[in-house]
């Protein structure tokens, strides 16, 4: 069933104004993160990775390149070469693994967090300064923890 225009239940329509509203904010972070790309010569999927690497770092999750193509949903050879254009722009480094010294792990440079900050500070001191209650923000980390699993 395709809905053109807000569904007639009240309930389902209240639902999917938050998905629209939801969308709007994934397509604003997603133009940011492509300014930012273009900014600095990085392919967006190489945002994408730093993203993804500085999460781990932020979780306590060792980030290994196989766990980085899964993050990313890509092939190890394609994520090999989006590791190497990190490298050689001096946002990568390939670290021994603390739980296995045969592998690599791979830490965000302190000069691409710095480079990060300065393009996106801004945007997340705004962000930041959003005024939630604290129920409110349980609320809206629970709605988007779920609308996490939702999407898989």
């Amino acid at each position: 069933m395709r809905e053109r225009v807000m569904p007639a239940d009240p309930e389902r329509a209240a639902a999917l104004e938050l998905v629209h509203r939801l969308r709007e904010v994934a397509l604003r972070l997603e133009l940011a993160v492509g300014e930012f790309a273009r900014t600095t010569g990085l392919h967006g999927t190489d945002v994408r990775a730093l993203i993804r690497l500085l999460d781990a770092e932020r979780a306590g999750v060792e980030a290994t390149p196989g766990w980085l193509a899964g993050q990313l949903g890509m092939s190890s050879q394609a994520t090999t070469a989006v590791i190497h254009r990190l490298e050689a722009a001096g946002h990568v480094e390939r670290l021994r693994s603390h739980s296995d010294g045969r592998s690599a792990r791979l830490q965000v440079s302190d000069s691409a967090v710095d480079l990060g900050w300065q393009f996106f500070g801004p945007l997340l001191e705004r962000l930041i300064a959003v005024e939630l209650g604290q129920s409110e923000r349980v609320v809206v980390g629970k709605y988007l923890n779920a609308v996490n699993e939702a999407i898989g």
